[in-house]
């Protein structure tokens, strides 16, 4: 089932609601000959986050008219994915990067709202900051917070920061607190700029605190106490208090 409505002026929201059939692709090819006739480009936001499944006969019907949707990506201004299927998430920042020219925005089903905002054009922004500064009242403690998903951009703010907050007087211990992480881009991962920065960063603390995350944050902690010169502890999301009494130690 699928529903396409005009939310603003300049853009559409397409939701796709348990099976994905072949008169669903229909409808999408029809609207794409619609928009594409009318010379229109504007902003889509594509909410898969109720799709159960799709079958092979609505994949075929798409890749028959596969050039009048190709035609209307190109016009599109703002492209937002929403879906809470990690490996639809995935396909699509690959689908992506393998189309030159045509930028998605992908977002996990509770960042729907940051995704209306932008393709609406409330806000220039795909995405509020995911790294700011958490206030503990303790002047030897540097306290970040990480929630969302973490790009190139970001991820440099992050550090400088960071970097800032080192600076200060008897500031040597860090805290980092991870809740509602939706990953990185992979251009924040191997950016030497960024590598550069973060090893500066660490040479500069004495503790660091990691508190939340996936576990593989704590398999990647425990493998870099032995290349790292600050002691490095691992804390759940609960164990926040704990973490600061650690890092005072």
């Amino acid at each position: 089932m699928i529903d396409i409505d005009q939310i603003a002026p300049n853009a559409h929201r397409i939701v796709i609601m348990e099976e994905f059939h072949q008169a669903d692709a229909q409808r999408i090819v029809e609207f794409a000959r619609q928009q594409n006739a009318g010379g229109k480009g504007g902003n889509l936001l594509l909410d898969l986050t109720a799709m159960a499944t799709f079958n092979l006969s609505a994949i075929s019907a798409e890749l028959a008219h596969l050039p009048t949707l190709m035609q209307l990506l190109y016009k599109l201004d703002r492209i937002a994915i929403v879906s809470d299927d990690e490996w639809v998430r995935n396909l699509s920042r690959l689908e992506s990067a393998l189309l030159p020219g045509v930028t998605y925005q992908v977002y996990d089903d509770d960042e729907e709202p940051a995704a209306r905002a932008w393709i609406m054009g409330e806000t220039d922004e795909p995405r509020s900051h995911a790294f700011f500064e958490l206030e503990l009242g303790k002047p030897g403690i540097a306290a970040f917070e990480l929630s969302g998903r973490l790009d190139l951009e970001q991820a440099k703010r992050g550090v400088e920061l960071v970097r800032q907050r080192l600076e200060q007087p008897d500031c040597s211990r860090l805290l980092l607190v991870i809740r509602s992480w939706h990953g990185f881009d992979m251009e924040a991962m191997f950016n030497g700029d960024l590598i550069a920065g973060k090893f500066d960063v660490i040479d500069s603390i004495e503790r660091y605190a990691i508190v939340g995350g996936p576990g593989w944050v704590r398999t990647a902690a425990q493998v870099a106490r032995n290349f790292i010169t600050p002691k490095i502890r691992t804390f759940d999301l609960y164990e926040q208090s704990e973490a600061v009494a650690w890092l005072e130690g």
